[in-house]
């Protein structure tokens, strides 16, 4: 939540979801960890303005300034094949087809055309990732690793042809 917007409690929101409209009055979402209930919701210039339960005049309101909202778990959708939230990424360890540890997943980029995986390495520079199915070979939550293949040039130092 990113300000507040008028006199009535509304903080301006800047969605991580691709369906923004998709807050709605009646609706729970979690306000740092506890469940609030959305009891207004607004579009002003495309953007959702929230008001939530116990947040109901721009002074409370204020203080969720920088708070991130939550979906809870239970109440997300399902996805299809191949597509994960992500929450469950972030935090995977990202190691080559050839099993070189790489470093852990820690950011995902949203870029229009593809998603970009920010892997942090120890000592070394970020490894960019397209997320595009020739670089992400394998993706296991449950082992908490990705298996990525490294193309030509994803690698400081590496050579493109």
């Amino acid at each position: 939540m990113n300000a507040t917007w008028g006199l009535r409690g509304h903080v301006k929101v800047t969605p991580l979801t691709s369906n923004p409209k998709r807050i709605q009055p009646g609706e729970v979402l979690l306000v740092r960890g506890a469940p609030r209930e959305v009891l207004d919701v607004r579009y002003p210039k495309g953007f959702p303005c929230v008001v939530f339960e116990g947040y109901e005049d721009a002074t409370a309101a204020s203080a969720l300034r920088g708070t991130l909202i939550e979906i809870a778990e239970a109440d997300l959708p399902d996805l299809g094949q191949d597509e994960y939230y992500v929450h469950d990424l972030v935090g995977l360890e990202v190691v080559s087809a050839a099993g070189e540890r790489l470093g852990r997943l820690a950011e995902v980029l949203r870029t229009g055309a593809n998603d970009v995986y920010i892997v942090r390495r120890k000592g070394e520079r970020d490894l960019l990732l397209p997320a595009i199915g020739d670089v992400i070979a394998e993706v296991d939550l449950d082992g908490g690793r990705m298996v990525v293949e490294l193309l030509p040039g994803l690698l400081d130092g590496d050579e493109v042809e």
